[in-house]
C-alpha cells in the first residue's frame, strides 16, 4: 500500500506536561516526567519504523478547549496537508509497535475505519479515511470515558456505512495502577529494552527486587483514553 496517501499522526503531549496531567508515579512530578519520556520515546521509535510519514501534534501547537477539539484540530491539519487517510495514536501505549500498519492502511484503502480498543473502554489507535471525517460532530463524541470507543464505532458506522474493524485490544499507561502492572515483573526478569528503560527511570534495577504496589490515596490524575506514530513532521 503506498505510504503517500496516508500519514500516522502522533497525538500527545510533551513529557513534562504529559507528567503535570498523569502523575503516574504519585507525589513525584520528577519520576513521572521520566517516565513520560520513555513512553515518548518508545511511541516515536515504533510509528518511526512503520514506514509511514509521521505527524507529530504536541500540546505546544494543539487548539481547542477540550480534548475532542484538539483531536479534531489535530486530525483536520493532517487531512488538509493532502493526506487521504490518517491513523492517530497516543504515546502511552507500551505494545504500539506490534501493530500491523500496513493491514491498517489496507482496511482504509477499503473503505473500513479501523479501531484499537483499549480494556477501560477508549481506543489506542484510530484509523479514519477523509471522507470518515466530521471535524463537529468529532470533537463532541464521548472522550476520556469509558464510553468513547463504543460512541466511535457508532459514529464511524454511520460515515463509513460499515463497522470499522476492531485490531487487538492493547492497554496503555494512564495511572499509577497501569505503571505497577506493566513493570513489576520487569524490576525482576527484565523481557524488554522498554521494560529495562522504566526500572531505570523508576530507579530500580533487578536487584532491587520488584516494584512495590502503588499508593493511590490522595493521588490526583487524569485518566485520559488517546487515541491515545521516515522523518517525523513536527506540526
Amino acid at each position: 500500500m503506498s505510504t503517500a496517501t496516508t500519514a500516522i499522526l502522533l497525538f500527545s503531549r510533551r513529557p513534562g506536561a504529559e507528567a503535570r496531567h498523569k502523575q503516574v508515579v504519585p507525589h513525584d512530578y520528577t519520576t513521572s516526567t521520566r517516565v513520560a519520556h520513555v513512553l515518548q520515546e518508545h511511541t516515536r521509535r515504533a510509528v518511526q519504523q512503520s514506514g509511514y510519514p509521521v505527524i507529530e501534534h504536541t500540546e505546544a501547537v494543539q487548539r481547542g478547549t477540550t480534548f475532542g477539539e484538539r483531536l479534531a484540530h489535530a486530525m483536520a491539519s493532517a487531512f488538509a496537508a493532502g493526506y487521504e487517510r490518517v491513523i492517530a495514536v497516543g504515546n502511552d501505549c507500551p505494545t504500539l509497535h506490534d501493530v500491523d500498519w500496513a493491514s491498517v492502511d489496507a482496511h482504509l484503502a477499503d473503505g473500513q475505519p479501523v479501531l484499537g480498543p483499549t480494556p477501560e473502554g477508549g481506543t489506542y489507535l484510530i484509523g479514519m479515511r477523509r471522507d470518515h471525517f466530521d471535524a463537529e460532530a468529532f470533537a463532541a463524541l464521548p472522550w476520556q470515558s469509558a464510553h468513547t470507543g463504543q460512541a466511535l464505532r457508532r459514529h464511524l458506522a454511520i460515515l463509513s456505512g460499515q463497522p470499522p474493524v476492531r485490531l487487538v485490544p492493547r492497554s496503555d499507561v494512564n495511572t499509577p495502577g497501569d505503571l505497577h502492572a506493566l513493570v513489576r515483573c520487569a524490576c525482576t526478569a527484565p523481557s524488554s529494552a522498554l521494560l529495562g528503560k522504566l526500572c531505570d527511570a523508576l530507579g530500580r534495577r533487578p536487584e532491587h527486587g520488584p516494584l512495590p504496589p502503588p499508593s493511590l490515596k490522595s493521588t490526583s490524575y487524569v485518566r485520559l483514553q488517546q487515541a491515545r506514530a521516515p522523518p517525523v513532521v513536527r506540526a
